[in-house]
């Protein structure tokens, strides 16, 4: 469950902007498939999360201010969908939290959210 492969979110209004920042929050590969199949993604016609799990693990995406705040809109709705014991849930949930206070933390600052890949 410790993949390393995934996207890291940054705040930043440029790919090479976040090139040597810390502070990233971590998507990993397998909790997106996790969701994925949870979500039925690719199998019925939209979902709340797509914006989210429809990422390309391997591509970059610099999110607009509506988009953040989309963003922060499905990171609510996973933390109240997926509160739950098991482990994939909690991860997820786990997530869900620090990508709300990342997004937050770039409206505050005036800034955008940049997603890069593995």
């Amino acid at each position: 469950m410790d993949n390393d492969v995934g996207l890291d979110f940054f705040i930043g209004n440029t790919i090479k902007e976040t090139q040597y920042l810390e502070g990233s929050v971590k998507f990993n590969e397998e909790l997106q498939g996790y969701l994925q199949i949870k979500e039925e993604y690719g199998i019925r016609e939209k979902g709340p999360f797509d914006l989210l799990i429809g990422l390309d693990q391997y591509g970059d995406k610099i999110f607009s201010t509506q988009e953040i705040n989309q963003l922060v809109n499905i990171c609510e709705g996973i933390v109240i969908k997926y509160k739950t014991d098991n482990l994939y849930g909690q991860k997820i949930k786990q997530f869900a939290e620090r990508l709300i206070e990342l997004c937050k933390e770039a409206l505050l600052k005036n800034k955008l959210i940049v997603a890069i890949g593995d």
